[in-house]
């Protein structure tokens, strides 16, 4: 069964929707005043939610000199503009203007803007203006006859419901207006604005000269070619008395490495309980007894992380991998991830794990010899991703050099952390200087279990985000399964009956775990790109589904995400044989702009359904923000009646 698409509760963005839909015409106008600012004449824009004001200003001469128009905006309320300085989201303000008949460009000096997160990804955050606020352009003190300030100021603007591109015409007479007589800017209260928005232009202007274009990064600020382009590199370390460029220097940090990794917080539970759980057993045995169980105990313990180390040399010299990459595989992570959840669920004793358990035994009887193996073998596991720290310099060198050197290097490393196993298997007397077992032991192994479920926390956040919800299924399988082998089992039952429970449990594991770390490729459907011709050829051939989308338009992304996100639009792509096409206004595109003007609108996020046949000339529209209920409800309204098309 596909899973059903989730439905985000929208009640403050559908009230949002109304008060979008409720904006008047807002009209770009050029106000006059006596004895102040005079404003030019501005063309009426409908449907745009700010306004424009236009007005000259004269500079004294103590001030510079010359003339300063001052663009004020006024975004309606509920929405902002985005400032002229770049950030996390939105699309910057910016502006086209020129001194005619002379056609020559002059700057605009933008404000700064407070800054703001974004309202659907709190993480992201950009400069805003969400009251009035002023652009300037200085101008020549002299005007020649008939001279005008035009061009368009660029502002994109959005509220919690939609965006919206707004390209303001601007048209002052400046000629006519110095004629009259001017206001000195510099006695303005809005003076100081002035100086501030010039220092954040040329802010931003410099932030864009630093960042070079991919011609100059091709060219002189390019990087150096590697080694591998024929050009000889000589790095330098930081640290060259940890670097290492002989075995014997590697042979004997990677021996003093290997001893500190028992200490590691990803080993030292495991190593400490077993030893623990081993001296619980010798307390119970005479002194001959004693001493075989901890000789033999540590001589396969030492063996299992001698093995470990000897493989993986192998491994990675002949795959080629560098350390630790084995931890890139999923499956490897998941499944030590779920051996440790499984151990953690025997330390707080729901059941008893037969071979590889870390809690103290009554007796020594048991497969002790392949447990202690597996138990070396399962703590240099853990020690893997803990070792980086050590290894660095060392591992650096060694990779690179033939096989058997990389396997010297870590039969020393495997030596080093089986150090004090060997040396108890030597001199089992050694045992006395350990603490005597008693019912702290209880407590320890308890508090290690703790720590165990904390290690594997830890290689949860190795894995993949996309799996680590399948991660915790397979946790939870795996302890609904200790839970099985633990209540419906003991040694009083047959041995039939423990088989087939135990096994059941074992399949429940294997499955949940192989179903986590399976791959699933993330389910994608195909947009057309939005062109005239394209368009027009698919209207009315069949069911059309048209959304408008920009990257400076923080609620189109989220709908991307959420309503239109490939487990939603899929299925219904296929219930209605839909056509999905996708008109980006992150750019100019006038034949999208004009479609949009067409369909009656200069918002976004908007989307367009357009069913088969003549009823395309009538197509059902989805303002703003909407839920997936809404979609599937327009589509059975609009689509119901007509025939899919196999074919899309």
């Amino acid at each position: 069964m596909k899973k059903k698409p989730s439905r985000p509760l929208c009640a403050f963005f559908l009230v949002g929707a109304l008060v979008s839909m409720s904006l008047g015409a807002w009209t770009f106008s050029a106000f006059g005043a006596e004895n102040a600012a005079v404003a030019g004449p501005g063309a009426p824009i409908s449907t745009v939610p700010v306004t424009l004001e236009a007005s000259l200003y004269a500079i004294s001469p103590e001030k510079g000199g010359g003339l300063l128009a001052v663009l004020l905006f006024s975004p309606a309320e509920g929405w902002h503009a985005y400032s002229h300085v770049p950030g996390d989201t939105g699309e910057p303000a910016s502006a086209d203007l020129r001194l005619e008949p002379s056609g020559a460009a002059l700057p605009a000096f933008f404000p700064e803007g407070r800054q703001k997160a974004d309202v659907f990804e709190p993480e992201k955050t950009a400069r805003v203006h969400d009251a009035p606020a002023r652009v300037f352009v200085a101008l020549p003190a002299d005007p020649s006859p008939g001279s005008r300030l035009t061009g368009t100021l660029r502002l994109f603007l959005c509220s919690k419901t939609s965006c919206w591109p707004a390209a303001l015409p601007v048209d002052l007479d400046v000629a006519d207006l110095a004629a009259r007589g001017l206001p000195l800017a510099d006695a303005q209260p809005w003076w100081p604005e002035y100086g501030a928005a010039r220092e954040t232009t040329a802010r931003v202007a410099a932030m864009g000269e630093a960042a070079p274009s991919p011609a100059a990064a091709t060219a002189s600020d390019a990087p150096a070619p590697s080694s591998a382009s024929g050009m000889k590199l000589f790095p330098r370390s930081f640290t060259p008395a940890l670097e290492v460029a002989g075995i014997f220097k590697a042979a004997v940090l990677a021996f003093l490495a290997g001893f500190i990794l028992n200490f590691m917080p990803c080993v030292l539970p495991v190593v400490s309980l077993k030893l623990s759980s081993l001296l619980a057993v010798c307390s119970h045995e005479d002194a001959i007894s004693r001493r075989r169980i901890l000789r033999e105990h540590n001589l396969f313990f030492a063996l299992g992380i001698m093995a470990y180390f000897l493989v993986l040399s192998l491994v990675l010299w002949l795959a080629g991998l560098a350390w630790g990459q084995i931890f890139q595989s999923t499956t490897l992570t998941l499944t030590l991830t779920v051996v440790l959840f499984a151990l953690t669920m025997s330390l707080f004793g729901v059941f008893h794990l037969p071979v590889i358990d870390l809690k103290m035994p009554a007796t020594a009887t048991g497969n002790s010899r392949s447990g202690a193996f597996l138990t070396g073998v399962l703590a240099t596991l853990l020690a893997t991703p803990c070792s980086g720290p050590f290894l660095g310099g060392v591992l650096a060198w060694t990779l690179l050099q033939p096989l058997f050197t990389v396997m010297a290097v870590f039969i020393c490393l495997g030596l080093g952390m089986a150090l004090p196993y060997i040396l108890l298997a030597v001199w089992p007397q050694l045992v006395r200087l350990m603490p005597r077992p008693g019912d702290w032991m209880i407590s320890l192994e308890q508090g290690m279990g703790f720590l165990l479920a904390g290690s594997c926390i830890y290689f949860l956040t190795i894995l993949p985000r996309e799996k680590v919800v399948a991660a915790l299924f397979a946790l939870w399988a795996t302890a609904l399964a200790t839970w099985i082998w633990g209540r419906f089992t003991n040694l009083s039952q047959s041995r039939l009956h423990r088989t087939l429970v135990r096994g059941l449990a074992v399949i429940l594991v294997i499955g949940a775990t192989a179903f986590a770390a399976a791959d699933r490729p993330p389910p994608t459907v195909a947009w057309t790109p939005f062109s005239q011709a394209e368009f027009e050829s698919r209207m009315g051939q069949g069911n059309l589904l048209l959304t408008f989308t920009a990257d400076w338009c923080p609620t189109c992304k989220l709908l991307e995400r959420t309503v239109l996100g490939p487990d939603t639009i899929g299925p219904l792509k296929e219930k209605y044989g839909l056509t999905l096409m996708r008109a980006d206004l992150t750019g100019q595109s006038p034949q999208a702009l004009a479609l949009l003007a067409a369909l009656g609108s200069r918002s976004i996020p908007m989307t367009v359904l357009f069913p088969a046949g003549e009823g395309a000339r009538a197509p059902l529209v989805l303002r703003d923000l909407y839920t997936t209920s809404n979609l599937e409800a327009a589509m059975a309204e609009v689509f119901a009646g007509g025939e899919p098309d196999e074919n899309k």
